[in-house]
């Protein structure tokens, strides 16, 4: 879940989820809509939240709906390098992409949850492919090879008038073009200057608390938010961003309702502070009023599509609590059917009030995940059971023995039931590709068919010595050795 889904989410599946949802271009305005402000507020009526254009994320992504790959290098339809798009050395071992991939997983995953502008969650929505598509492909050695001659051939095939205002601003662009790149500190570090040459926008504040919550110093978030707030008080963006961090990063309820309630007086005539109030329900828990909210301002507000396209965003980043976060593996994964039944529920509900590209991927996201879809990791111990099956009971036809024959079949059936096994809703075996581990259930099926395949190996081998032995017996009876 996508994360990416991750994937969403751990120290966060807090705020994986939903760092700030309508965020940093949530809330955006077009630079022309900003010239007209009388002041440093952003006007953002005809968007969700309020972030200053410059603040988005441009691009669009393709759904990131996976056909099934069995593993062959022809069914890869290759349009991205992964290496590239997710900064992977090819020289990293498999472990070492895995743990590379929870990292980005973990900080877009989050980033997901701080906006509610389109087109930055669907890039963030591409984003979380790539890193989806990584687990796939590359944290296994036999996928990464086949994955490498996929994308060697792709590449055959041919399948980037105040000086010191300007110099904020030019601070801030260089910031935001590596937050957008998942590179914080340096981030952190311009938006700081900025911040400390008191430049005339708000963003730098936005941009610098974004920071902190991404690195979980959510203390330190407020704080400039509140700094922010003292100088640009009217700026809907930082009162909302401290509104949502307040819910999910210090997880301050009482904190987080009094800045909805200053959201709320501070733009009336706006939605964004009624869809932050179910927000916070559905943190709280108290998803039932949560949705008795919403369906009751949609039925007083039918034509409010900005409140429509908040709560389902909001939805969309909420069903990222549905993957449970592993300490020990440092990861995120859906890890039962009721956390994935759940999940599928919040989307198609999200879809239901604002149906938009962003909401169609993640439902469909969703509904693969419980698809079934063939695991390839029992394929060696399924091809050995296959071929030693074979071979005994060809030797029970051969010398008319049932009990060749017999050890055959139990090899078959043995095999039958790792097939059955290795065809799992993709929601459990994206478990196994981000931990790298079998659920308890597989490991044992898993053992089983590799135990039974070591043991038929074991037993051809003796009975081909066997043979032998018989044979070099006979031959000295017949030559008279033993005489």
């Amino acid at each position: 879940m996508k994360q990416n889904e991750s994937n969403t989410t751990n120290s966060s599946n807090t705020s994986t989820e939903s760092a700030t949802n309508n965020s940093w271009n949530n809330n955006t305005s077009t630079s022309s809509e900003q010239s007209k402000a009388e002041d440093t507020t952003y006007d953002a009526s005809n968007t969700t939240t309020y972030t200053s254009e410059s603040s988005s994320f441009t691009g669009a992504a393709n759904s990131n709906v996976k056909d099934p790959v069995l593993g062959s290098t022809k069914n890869m339809n290759l349009k991205t390098d992964l290496y590239k798009e997710l900064e992977i050395d090819r020289a990293w071992d498999e472990k070492s992409i895995r743990n590379h991939l929870k990292s980005l997983q973990k900080l877009w995953t989050q980033r997901q949850g701080a906006t509610n502008d389109k087109e930055q969650l669907l890039l963030i929505d591409k984003i979380l492919g790539f890193i989806e598509d990584g687990y796939r492909y590359l944290t296994k050695e036999l996928k990464r090879q086949q994955y490498d001659k996929a994308l060697k051939i792709a590449y055959k095939d041919g399948q980037i008038v105040d000086e010191a205002e300007e110099k904020i601003q030019n601070l801030l662009e260089q910031a935001r073009v590596y937050y957008r790149k998942g590179k914080v500190q340096m981030a952190a570090k311009l938006a700081q200057e900025a911040v400390d040459n008191k430049g005339n926008d708000a963003l730098a504040y936005d941009l610098l608390a974004r920071c902190y919550f991404d690195t979980n110093a959510y203390e330190k978030a407020i704080n400039i938010i509140d700094q922010g707030i003292c100088i640009f008080k009217d700026n809907a963006d930082l009162h909302w961003l401290g509104a949502r961090i307040a819910t999910i990063g210090t997880k301050n309820y009482n904190d987080a309702q009094r800045r909805i309630n200053e959201l709320i007086e501070l733009v009336p005539e706006k939605s964004i502070g009624h869809s932050e109030q179910v927000y916070l329900h559905l943190r709280k828990g108290d998803e039932t009023l949560a949705f008795q909210e919403i369906d009751s301002y949609i039925a007083s507000n039918p034509s409010d599509d900005t409140f429509k396209r908040n709560v389902a965003y909001d939805l969309d980043a909420y069903s990222n609590t549905c993957y449970v976060y592993d300490a020990g593996q440092n990861a995120s994964f859906i890890a039962d059917k009721v956390s994935y039944t759940k999940c599928l529920k919040l989307r198609a509900k999200a879809v239901e009030i604002f149906n938009d590209e962003h909401t169609q991927d993640r439902l469909e996201n969703a509904k693969y995940y419980g698809k079934k879809e063939w695991n390839d990791w029992n394929m060696p111990a399924i091809k050995s059971l296959a071929l030693y099956g074979t071979v005994f009971v060809g030797l029970g036809l051969f010398s008319n023995s049932e009990a060749f024959s017999g050890l055959g079949i139990i090899l078959y059936i043995i095999m039958g039931i790792l097939i059955a096994f290795s065809f799992r809703p993709y929601w459990q075996i994206n478990k196994t590709y981000v931990t790298g581990n079998m659920g308890t259930a597989e490991q044992i099926i898993n053992q089983i068919g590799d135990l039974a395949a070591k043991t038929a190996i074991w037993m051809l081998k003796f009975l081909i010595k066997l043979i032998g032995w018989i044979f070099k017996f006979v031959i000295g009876l017949a030559s008279g050795k033993w005489f």
